[in-house]
């Protein structure tokens, strides 16, 4: 194909109406950054990321009868919750629509995974794993927003806090263990 001929061709792909729409959407939508400033919005950042890979791992793991029937029930409660915040953050970063593919739009925009890659021994023990993670009271994202929210709204959030030091079982302080020097002979 001639020099002229294949950027004629690139101008029509271009020139497309979906890929004029997908262009348009991209352009008028804003970048991600988290709201630190914004606790509301902070906490709903934060808790739709955990809802975003629960979604993911859940559809993942639909051959899973048991991880299958979790997801499940996590999604009665949980799916509710999630469509709230996918549209908020869809308002936020200036998505428009409301269709079926808004969360994967809204996490392409937060920089998110939209899709897992998994060998088949780890999505094995993702799934095995998923009724007992999912069985947790900080996978309630309404749990899990409020719990997020006291965290960000606390005035000190962003300041650096020197760790506690360490204490056995009995109170007294714990040394941390010194490694040995990793070597490189083989």
């Amino acid at each position: 194909m001639s020099g002229l001929r294949q950027g004629c061709f690139a101008l029509l792909v271009l020139l497309s109406p979906g890929f004029t729409a997908q262009a348009e959407e991209l352009q008028s939508q804003r970048p991600h950054v988290y709201a630190f400033d914004q606790p509301q919005l902070l906490a709903t950042q934060r808790t739709f990321g955990v809802g975003n890979a629960v979604t993911l791992l859940g559809e993942a793991c639909a051959a899973e009868a048991k991880a299958a029937d979790s997801y499940a029930e996590w999604g009665e409660i949980n799916q509710p919750v999630l469509e709230q915040m996918t549209i908020a953050l869809a308002e936020h970063y200036r998505i428009p629509g409301q269709s079926e593919d808004l969360q994967k739009r809204v996490a392409q925009a937060m920089h998110l995974k939209t899709s897992l890659t998994l060998s088949d021994a780890a999505l094995a023990d993702a799934c095995a794993s998923l009724p007992q993670t999912l069985a947790l009271p900080n996978m309630n994202l309404h749990m899990r927003y409020q719990a997020v929210l006291k965290e960000v709204s606390h005035p000190d959030y962003l300041k650096f806090q020197h760790p506690k030091p360490r204490q056995n079982v009995t109170g007294d302080p714990v040394e941390p263990q010194s490694r040995p020097d990793a070597t490189t002979d083989d």
